[in-house]
């Protein structure tokens, strides 16, 4: 759970997932990534954190944005099992139920907003980014980037070896290449609850062009790195094939 000035809400948004599913779990935890916070969020954390086991909080040097917020938890994270979520207080904690029932039968279980409570031009952008990864990867995601997601550990560390650590959007990518990478994908509805506190990141439409043109400068470079890669793994393929046919044929 990455964070950034959410001293208004982070306290009730920790208890809320802890009583609902970190208490409810044994040797579960909840890291919550505070990205250097300017207001009290980091000290609010600390007292929580001595209150609740399995709650611990993790505050890199230097603010590093979201992408690179999340990275540091699953970094941190040993589980076998690895759920990603705001701190923003848009989800119902008792969604999770909804994801966790299919842990067995796949190795991602993303979670898709049923309705999408926010202003119009989030809605746009969610809208344009369905459309940009039809045209650029082929795949149609209906909600790459919803921040609750439930994947297996091991599955997104194989995942995340190509997406770049500094990635603005990696869950997008993850939500791409789960599917591309064959693995066993599964959606689940949820609800979506208007911001009520907190600070939003992303403010202005200047910022959201520049934040825009960012994310799709990535997805396109990724997607042309993954090609390469691909079509290395595929000539090498043929290759070994030849190599087998000829030394057949020889013996």
């Amino acid at each position: 759970m990455p964070c950034w000035n959410e001293a208004e809400i982070i306290e009730a948004c920790v208890r809320e997932w802890y009583v609902e599913v970190v208490s409810q779990i044994p040797g579960a935890e909840l890291i919550v990534v505070d990205d250097c916070s300017t207001d009290d969020t980091g000290r609010i954390l600390a007292a929580i954190g001595r209150q609740l086991p399995g709650v611990h909080c993790i505050r890199p040097e230097s603010n590093g944005g979201h992408g690179r917020a999340l990275r540091l938890g699953f970094d941190h994270s040993k589980a076998a099992f690895i759920f990603q979520t705001d701190s923003d207080r848009q989800h119902r904690p008792a969604d999770f139920w909804n994801l966790w029932k299919f842990r067995e039968s796949a190795d991602f279980v993303l979670g898709i907003r049923r309705e999408r409570a926010d202003g119009n031009l989030r809605i746009l952008i969610t809208r344009t980014m369905r459309l940009l990864n039809l045209l650029v990867w082929g795949v149609w995601i209906r909600d790459a980037n919803c921040p609750f997601k439930l994947m297996r550990r091991e599955a997104l560390a194989n995942v995340l070896g190509d997406v770049p650590g500094d990635c603005f959007i990696p869950m997008v990518l993850v939500s791409i290449l789960a599917r591309k990478m064959k693995f066993r994908v599964v959606e689940a509805e949820v609800e979506h609850l208007p911001r009520e506190g907190g600070t939003q990141s992303l403010k202005g439409l200047m910022k959201w062009v520049r934040v825009g043109s960012r994310c799709t400068a990535q997805v396109l470079s990724i997607r042309l790195t993954y090609h390469a890669q691909s079509s290395s793994s595929l000539v090498a393929g043929w290759s070994r094939k030849v190599d087998r046919l000829l030394n057949t044929r020889v013996g």
